[in-house]
């Protein structure tokens, strides 16, 4: 005869197996939704810090954003987003160096995430050898508590002198801009988030530039 205390273990460690392996993905991209918006808010939110002093210095004038020193990921985004803050600050980017009054240096020194999990219980990555082949058989995760802390870090750096003269107009300090999310897990049931990405908490979308106003440095014949 089972017993029932038999019966429930078993029914609890079942539960317990099947909330830890439920994973349901629509596709396999290369970069998660998460990790794009880490690195993509950390990029703005370095761009915020960025001296307001230093678009005065550049308003009214034709500026051609150089990337020729600047190598990382999503560097597009990154571009895009400085002509962005440039344009909607009056000053007047142009796509070619000839036609430029100054020129305006990109370089990042970090652009990256690092991610850290710690599991009790049977992480998704563990094997036990199979005593009748030998070879390794893959355990189903199995997670009385799990913790996974992701963290996004930018560092970008601008200089900016005359096109002729190659005189310095100005150097920014080394802006720096970051995001987190955190998960926490619990009998391989009860899962918190803590992020301060807006996207993924599902509050409303905030300025990537709050000391800045979009239009305040605008001369009035660019208004």
């Amino acid at each position: 005869m089972i017993r029932p205390h038999t019966i429930i273990g078993v029914t609890l460690l079942a539960v317990l197996a099947t909330g830890c392996v439920n994973k349901q993905r629509m596709t396999e991209p290369t970069r998660s939704v998460s990790e794009q918006l880490l690195l993509s808010t950390a990029i703005d939110r370095a761009l915020s810090e960025l001296d307001i002093e230093a678009i005065r210095r550049l308003q009214g004038a034709k500026v051609y954003l150089s990337d020729k020193f600047l190598k990382t990921i999503d560097q597009e985004y990154l571009v895009g987003a400085i002509r962005d803050l440039f344009f909607s600050n009056g000053v007047l980017v142009v796509d070619d160096p000839e036609q430029a009054q100054m020129i305006v240096e990109i370089r990042s020194g970090a652009n990256s995430l690092d991610t850290a999990a710690v599991t009790f219980g049977i992480a998704e990555d563990q094997a036990m050898p199979n005593p009748l082949t030998g070879s390794a058989v893959a355990l189903p995760e199995l997670a009385f508590f799990k913790k996974e802390n992701n963290v996004s870090v930018f560092k970008v750096s601008l200089m900016a002198y005359q096109a002729d003269s190659r005189e310095h107009v100005f150097s920014s300090r080394a802006l720096l801009g970051g995001a987190y999310d955190k998960h926490f897990q619990f009998l391989g049931l009860i899962r918190f988030r803590f992020t301060d990405v807006p996207e993924l908490k599902g509050g409303k979308r905030r300025s990537p530039y709050p000391n800045i106003i979009p239009g305040a440095l605008r001369p009035p014949f660019a208004r």
